[in-house]
């Protein structure tokens, strides 16, 4: 908004003047400006405003062009002439609704160069701004942005103006179209677009835009800052159990999105719980080594001196829990045999129990697509990955697996 806010000083509109050259315009005889046709009663009128002008008596000037515009008949060219002078007598006079009342009048005219017109338009809106009239500056702003249509920095500044109105809609429907005016020939639209698009979406608490505008950011630019802040707004936007909440944190991870001793501690403690020692001891030491986290802190002593006995016999028990699955009459062995193979990092097993699970049943198919697609994607299979996740439904199962195809979108 940069653009718009800030006073409108002579020095802004100073560039006003110009248009039309009064002077030669007023002189015509042996010049090459513009032809204009003045009546004669107007034509009087102006020469004397020009000459009071020149003795830097504007008050003086604005009368005369007061009676100018007073007078019957007059014809386009004078109208123009009258706005253009009077134009020059506000800004001296820093007298800002005279300026306002000239430029409009210069627009009506019809005499003002087309190549001129958005700047009228632009300045009278960020007069309007100034008196912190945003209905005005929106229709003025809207008014240029027709005569500039293409022009995409004007589409998000169009935004903000609406989300000031509380039309939170409108204003992600104006930064949709900037990104997508923007986006040719492959270049990405600023991020900082999809960024405030999305903001605007969830403090609105609109749900349908908030999903679009998020996924539309990952999928432009799909950094760890902007995993991490779709996920935590799905998260808690969403009721979720301790199940989606454990794969929500596994997708931050797959895309470096944890951040800081909160996210690994949280992620490493939710493991824990569910029985996962494989899993939390490698989200800890990963921790440890991006500097997340301090082994010697308490609450990573006591979570690596509760995971660290199990990992051996953990391990050790998978084949046989592998076996006993296969003839297992439900698919919960497979389903939590599948989770720490998972944790371990042994995908391809992970995923041949994950379907087991899903053969047999009695499992939540939605997780156990979920964390198949996951599987496969890991062991490099990224058309079953694709096919697992697809087949996940119900809410909130659903959102969380398309934002675990975007990311598969981005893996090579």
């Amino acid at each position: 908004m940069n653009k718009f806010i800030g006073r409108a000083s002579a020095a802004m509109l100073a560039a006003l003047l110009m248009v039309g050259a009064p002077e030669a315009a007023l002189a015509q005889k042996g010049s090459k400006a513009p032809s204009f046709k003045f009546t004669k009663p107007v034509q009087s009128l102006l020469a004397q405003a020009q000459k009071a002008q020149q003795g830097n008596d504007h008050a003086g000037a604005v009368a005369l062009l007061q009676q100018a515009d007073a007078l019957p008949n007059k014809n386009a060219d004078d109208a123009y002439m009258i706005n253009m002078l009077t134009l020059n007598s506000a800004i001296n006079l820093k007298d800002n609704a005279l300026l306002e009342k000239a430029l409009e009048g210069a627009l009506a005219s019809e005499r003002l160069p087309a190549e001129e017109r958005p700047k009228f338009i632009r300045n009278l809106g960020a007069m309007a701004l100034q008196r912190n009239d945003t209905p005005a500056a929106l229709a003025q702003f809207e008014r240029l942005l027709a005569l500039t249509p293409n022009d995409s920095q004007l589409m998000v500044e169009v935004a903000e103006l609406y989300r000031r109105q509380n039309q939170p809609k409108m204003a992600i429907e104006k930064i949709n179209k900037a990104i997508a005016a923007s986006e040719t020939n492959g270049a990405k639209a600023d991020e900082q677009w999809y960024r405030r698009a999305l903001a605007i979406a969830y403090d609105g608490k609109l749900g349908a835009e908030t999903i679009a505008t998020g996924e539309a950011l990952l999928k432009a630019h799909p950094n760890p800052t902007n995993w991490r802040d779709v996920l935590l707004i799905y998260r808690d936007s969403t009721k979720i159990d301790d199940q989606t909440n454990l794969d929500v944190m596994r997708l931050m991870r797959l895309n470096g999105a944890l951040a800081g001793e909160r996210d690994f501690v949280e992620y490493a403690d939710t493991a824990t719980i569910r029985g996962l020692p494989g899993e939390a001891k490698a989200v800890l030491d990963e921790g440890i080594a991006k500097g997340a986290l301090q082994a010697a802190k308490p609450v990573v002593r006591d979570l690596l001196a509760q995971v660290n006995p199990k990992i051996a016999a953990d391990k050790a028990s998978l084949a046989g829990l592998a076996k006993e699955a296969a003839t297992s009459k439900n698919g919960r062995l497979a389903y939590a045999t599948g989770d720490a193979f998972l944790g371990y990092g042994d995908y391809a097993k992970a995923a041949d129990m994950y379907r087991l699970a899903i053969q047999k049943g009695s499992v939540d198919v939605a997780a156990a697509n979920t964390r198949l697609g996951h599987a496969l994607a890991k062991a490099g299979d990224k058309a079953g990955a694709e096919a697992a996740l697809k087949a996940v439904s119900g809410a909130p199962r659903d959102q969380l697996a398309r934002y675990y195809q975007i990311w598969l979108a981005s893996q090579s």
